[in-house]
């Protein structure tokens, strides 16, 4: 049985989704702020992926660092809607250390589909359902998450932008 609290959030990307849709994962770790690292661990195909991502502290270090690991996957539809979908996984070479709180990622995703009545623009759904472990009161957790989901919104507007010379 999964648990862990689901957020939604939805945001607005002011570029078009062919260009989203060709910036590889692995690009987050240059624009995604709440990510101290975000690695690739293992290719599965080319779709699959197993990934470890490290989380910087919040509130002054009253949310610890936190690291997943998670496989992703990424799938184009129909050249116009893409998804990707997680779930953690325990992999071998990444067990937990006393070094990072381990997180756990149950069934989340993001989607990318572009709005019907701008197609210059891309709307993205974020669904996210993760224990961040540790001992975090529910008034922590509810604080830090909704947040973490707008800056990374924002983050992905900027990221975009800069990587926009990047990927052609």
């Amino acid at each position: 049985m999964e648990s862990g609290k689901i957020y939604e959030t939805y945001g607005c990307l002011g570029q078009t989704f062919n260009r989203i849709s060709r910036i590889p994962p692995e690009y987050r770790s240059k624009w995604d702020k709440s990510l101290q690292s975000y690695q690739i661990v293992e290719i599965i195909d080319q779709d699959t992926f197993i990934y470890r991502s490290i989380t910087h502290s919040y509130g002054f270090g009253m949310v610890s660092q936190r690291d997943f690991v998670y496989m992703l996957h990424v799938k184009t539809y129909d050249g116009n809607l893409m998804t990707t979908n997680s779930i953690s996984v325990v992999h071998p070479d990444l067990l937990p250390t006393p070094a990072y709180i381990r997180g756990t990622t149950f069934s989340s995703g993001y989607v990318c589909l572009p709005l019907p009545e701008n197609p210059e623009h891309t709307r993205l759904t974020i669904i996210l359902q993760v224990d961040l472990g540790g001992f975090l009161t529910p008034s922590v957790i509810n604080s830090v998450m909704p947040m973490t989901l707008l800056n990374f919104v924002t983050d992905c507007k900027s990221g975009l932008k800069m990587l926009r010379e990047t990927i052609t």
